[in-house]
């Protein structure tokens, strides 16, 4: 069993490395970043299957989980800047950068600001930007925080993040995310909210230079199939894969097209 550890770099970042278990040099070292209100325990199914042949690296990001939530506002350069310094304190770069959500907001800031330290990127249920009623959208999810707690906004997350039948079909999975939003550091939670309504990397994607794969799962509200569409247009020769019944934790809801796409577009990299 992998043991977390913390980085020794401040803010201090919980993170967890595993693999490769068929004790051959890794033909990836991978990188996961997970989505807002989430930990490094969304990867739980994807990371043991990529550790069969390659290096994972899963990370609890500022203000999440494990790891320190430092005074906000955060900034998405300065989480990107947060996974530049992880990936230099454990000497594990160039990788392959797997984010879902903000995980995948801070994939793109990351390959514009350190673009030495990603091999290739995956972006799923993302964008590349917001327009200004989405902008209000997130601020009025923060002043909900504010003035009512996480509990304020809990449900109407969990309404995006799952599609109506999952929610019917696996109620214990959706009341486990509910519990790991709620152990959130709300600071951290709001501090992360403000770096993501703040998101603009539409007109800088031509500068992505590293294979990418651009996922979107088809019934997501909060960053819809336009959104990869954005993305996978702006970065050169981006493959764009849209999950059929999948919401916005498509990784969680479609486990198995998710790990397919991967797998497929994993192969292009090793041709």
């Amino acid at each position: 069993m992998p043991m977390d550890a913390l980085t020794h770099s401040s803010p201090r970042l919980r993170y967890r490395v595993e693999g490769p278990r068929d004790g051959q040099a890794p033909r990836h070292t991978f990188v996961l970043a997970h989505a807002l209100g989430c930990d490094l325990t969304m990867w739980d199914a994807l990371a043991p299957q990529l550790a069969e042949h390659g290096r994972v690296l899963r990370y609890d990001q500022r203000g999440h989980g494990g790891s320190e939530a430092p005074a906000g506002p955060y900034t998405m350069a300065g989480l990107a800047d947060d996974a530049a310094r992880l990936i230099d304190e454990l000497a594990l770069g160039p990788v392959v950068w797997i984010g879902l959500s903000m995980g995948g907001m801070v994939g793109q800031e990351l390959a514009l600001r350190h673009p030495a330290k990603v091999q290739a990127l995956v972006l799923a249920n993302t964008t590349s930007g917001y327009p200004a009623e989405a902008r209000a959208g997130w601020a009025q999810r923060i002043a909900g925080i504010r003035e009512g707690g996480l509990e304020a906004i809990v449900d109407g997350a969990l309404q995006r993040w799952f599609h109506e039948g999952f929610h019917a079909q696996q109620p214990g999975t959706v009341a486990h995310w509910r519990e790991r939003v709620l152990r959130c550091d709300a600071q951290g939670y709001i501090a992360c909210c403000q770096a993501i309504a703040e998101v603009d990397t539409t007109a800088r994607l031509p500068g992505i230079r590293v294979p990418a794969l651009v996922l979107a799962g088809a019934l997501d509200q909060g960053t819809p199939p336009d959104m990869a569409r954005t993305i996978a247009a702006g970065i050169p020769g981006a493959r764009l894969v849209v999950l059929p019944e999948a919401s916005h934790l498509s990784v969680l809801e479609q486990p198995v097209a998710f790990r397919e796409a991967l797998h497929d577009w994993l192969a292009t990299l090793r041709a």
